[in-house]
C-alpha cells in the first residue's frame, strides 16, 4: 500500500457500512479519503469515529448526493480545488427499499434507479 500514501480517495456513501469501513481502512493505510454523503453530520458523527485517531486527518466529508448531477458536479469541483484530482473512486453509494417491486410507488422505484445505477455513471 505504499504506493498509495498520500493519493486521493473518494469513497461514495461513506456515511455507514461498507462506504464508512472503507473510509477507514484507506484511511488508516494512509490515504487521503474525501468521504462524500447526503449527510455530512453523520459521516462526523459515525465514520469518523471508526478511524484511528491519529489517521482521522487523513479523512475529509462533503455533501453529496449521487443522484442529483449537480451534487456531484460541485463536491468533485471542491475535490479538485482542494486536492488537486482523484486517485481512486470508490462508488459504494446505494439504497435498498423493504417491500416488494409490485407494490412500490414511481417515486421509490425512481430514487433507487438515480441513485444505485445513474448515481454510479
Amino acid at each position: 500500500m505504499e504506493r498509495w500514501t498520500n493519493k486521493i480517495a473518494v469513497v461514495t456513501g461513506a456515511s455507514a457500512g461498507i462506504g464508512a469501513a472503507t473510509c477507514k481502512s484507506l484511511a488508516e493505510k494512509g490515504m487521503i479519503v474525501v468521504g462524500l454523503a447526503r449527510r455530512v453530520e453523520t459521516m462526523e458523527s459515525q465514520t469518523r469515529p471508526l478511524i484511528a485517531k491519529e489517521f482521522q486527518r487523513n479523512f475529509y466529508t462533503h455533501k453529496c448526493d449521487v443522484s442529483d448531477e449537480k451534487s456531484v458536479k460541485t463536491a468533485f469541483a471542491w475535490i479538485v480545488k482542494n486536492f488537486g484530482g482523484v486517485d481512486v473512486l470508490v462508488n459504494n453509494a446505494g439504497i435498498a427499499k423493504t417491500g416488494r417491486i409490485v407494490d412500490a410507488d414511481e417515486s421509490m422505484l425512481r430514487d433507487t434507479i438515480n441513485i444505485n445505477v445513474l448515481g454510479v455513471v
